[in-house]
Formats: C-alpha cells, sequence, structure tokens
C-alpha cells in the first residue's frame, strides 16, 4: 500500500510540475503571454526590449542592430590600444600602411563549425570533415594535405618589384595526432636537396601537388581581421630554410587577390551611430526586484514557490501550492 501510494504521489508531482514546465517553454519560445477568455485561449504578443531573448530567437530587431554594430565598432577601435597592465590601456601609434608593399603572419588553426563535426573528426579514423584556415586547392589527390600541417604562413607582396612572396611553416616535431605526421616530415626534409632543380621539384608531391592558396586573416600580425587573400598562378619553390623546429618553404606566385571586409560598415546602424555622436548615456534598465516579495496559497494560506506562483498567476489560474493541488487531484 505505502508503495502505491509513493508511486501515486510521484504522478501527483509530475502533473503539477507539468503545467510550468510547459508554460515556461511556450513562453520562451514564442515570447507570449496567455489570457483564458470565454473557455478561449488568446496569444498576445509582448513588446519585449530583452536583446538575448530576440538572439536566441534569431530575431533581427533594432536592438539587435545596435548590438551587433556596436560589438564591430568597439571591436576595430580596440585594436588602436595596448594593454599595459593593472586594468590600464596605451593608443598606439597608427603606422601607415603601403598600398604597394604588405606582410604579416597569419597562424593556423582547425576551424570547427558545430560540436557535431568535432566529434565527427573524433569518431572518425580518418579524421572526418576537417577545415583548416589555410586552404589550398590541388592539381590531383593530394598524398598530404598541407593545411593539415602548416602551422603558419608568411605573406610578403611588394607589388612595384612584382614580388608576390609566402612562406609555409611546418613543424619538424611529429605531432602524436597525427599518425602521418613522421611521414610528411621525411617528405619535408628532402625538399632541401632539390632546390632549384625544376624537374626533381615537379616530381615532388608536397612542392608540385597545389595550384592556389587562400584564407581570411583573423588575428594576423599587421592586417586586419576578416581580409580575404588569394595567391594563384605558378607557385614555385624559391627557397627552403629550417631551424631546429621547423622548415619554412617560400613560394613566389604571379598573382594575388586582397579583399578587405569591414564589418563595422556592413552592419552599420544608423540609431545606434547617431548615440555615439550626441554622446547619449546608456540606456541601462534595471529591474527593481522585491527580494522580499513571497507568494501565499489562495486555499490554505500558506506560504509557497514565488515562481510557482507567478506562473500559475500568468496562465490565468488561481494561486494553489501542490499540497492543496494534490488534494484536488485526489479528489
Amino acid at each position: 500500500h505505502s508503495k502505491q501510494m509513493s508511486l501515486k504521489n510521484k504522478l501527483l508531482n509530475i502533473l503539477y510540475s507539468l503545467p510550468f514546465g510547459l508554460k515556461g517553454g511556450n513562453s520562451e519560445i514564442f515570447g507570449s503571454k496567455t489570457n483564458s477568455e470565454n473557455g478561449t485561449e488568446i496569444s498576445q504578443e509582448v513588446s519585449d526590449e530583452r536583446v538575448g531573448k530576440h538572439l536566441l530567437k534569431g530575431e533581427v530587431t533594432q536592438s539587435v542592430e545596435e548590438l551587433r554594430y556596436k560589438t564591430y565598432k568597439v571591436a576595430n577601435e580596440s585594436e588602436n590600444y595596448k594593454f599595459i597592465g593593472d586594468g590600464n590601456a596605451v593608443k598606439k601609434e597608427k603606422k601607415k600602411r603601403s598600398k604597394n608593399k604588405i606582410k604579416f603572419t597569419q597562424e593556423n588553426e582547425n576551424i570547427c563549425e558545430s560540436v557535431l563535426q568535432i566529434l565527427n573528426q573524433v569518431d572518425n579514423e580518418d579524421g572526418g570533415v576537417e577545415m583548416y584556415r589555410l586552404e589550398f586547392s590541388y592539381n590531383s589527390i593530394p598524398r598530404f594535405k598541407l593545411e593539415k600541417y602548416a602551422t603558419s604562413v608568411d605573406v610578403d607582396i611588394n607589388t612595384n618589384a612584382n614580388k608576390i612572396y609566402t612562406t609555409l611553416h611546418f613543424n619538424l616535431n611529429a605531432n602524436p595526432y597525427i599518425i602521418t605526421s613522421k611521414q610528411f616530415i621525411n617528405e619535408i626534409l628532402k625538399i632541401e636537396s632539390i632546390v632549384g632543380n625544376n624537374y626533381a621539384m615537379s616530381r615532388n608531391d608536397i612542392v608540385s601537388s597545389f595550384e592556389t592558396l587562400s584564407f581570411s586573416t583573423y588575428k594576423a600580425t599587421n592586417e586586419d581581421d576578416f581580409t580575404n587573400y588569394s595567391f594563384m598562378g605558378n607557385p614555385t619553390l624559391i627557397s627552403f630554410n629550417k631551424n631546429n623546429y621547423e622548415a619554412m618553404l617560400t613560394f613566389s606566385w604571379d598573382s594575388f587577390v586582397r579583399l578587405p571586409l569591414n564589418l563595422e560598415a556592413k552592419y552599420y546602424s544608423k540609431t545606434m551611430d547617431d548615440k555615439y555622436i550626441n554622446k547619449e548615456r546608456k540606456n541601462v534598465n534595471i529591474p527593481l526586484v522585491n527580494v522580499e516579495r513571497k507568494r501565499f496559497c489562495s486555499v490554505c494560506g500558506k506560504e509557497m514557490s514565488t515562481y510557482d506562483g507567478d506562473i500559475q498567476e500568468a496562465s490565468g489560474h488561481d494561486i494553489i501550492c501542490s499540497d492543496c493541488l494534490k488534494k484536488a487531484l485526489k479528489e
């Protein structure tokens, strides 16, 4: 009998909790409040300035537009300052950038679009579909994909001298997580003896396998973020250098394309920009919540969960505690 009562109480607890879960889910997804009138439920959309709610639902409201523009504007402005510690920063001296000379370094990294993609890379023996910041196109199926092994690229362009160089860096220490890394290192070291030998370089899988190199900058040295680069046309190995930990292969190219992406300009918000120009004060809505506020059951009068009482009231129901609801359900 006691087991039956225990099971019954668990079921009653579930029935008691179900309306609150459904109400909370409905409100979170649809952002609406409901009123029961003449037995018919009427949905009414509520104006809500909470930006987080709109972001979760993928809505582009004025508040979202302003936040997006402000984020990119602040990020761009922060690049002009250097953090020196203790909460202090100093403004950097802006160097004039030459249009004819471009020189910077971009780190390579594995880029994952989702948690599912990460799991696929872990579960699959071949690593799944991997994406890297450096992207190469190949003239045939390569034995080694360079984007998997390259650690960074140095860009050195001088259009006046018609020089377009990229230097790829490769780690000479085997990666225990990449089974073929030792084989790749052995092939890289063989290249040192064939530099300048056009026939030998044309037969080498690493040197002759790729046709283009592309990437979008992010945290590069001396270059804006999200600047797209593409190098194309007859990549030719012109030098090979190494030290104790890495090998560096420098290639010359026939041409390149540079396409900067200014997200601040792309997502410009006039209303937010006007606020900056007019130096308006930030509108910070501070919800005034009475932490001492209490809820009481309308049947027995005892104190109950404030959250449960708020949900019941918002749903148009009488405020009732769990014990009184259980009694009503038993009857």
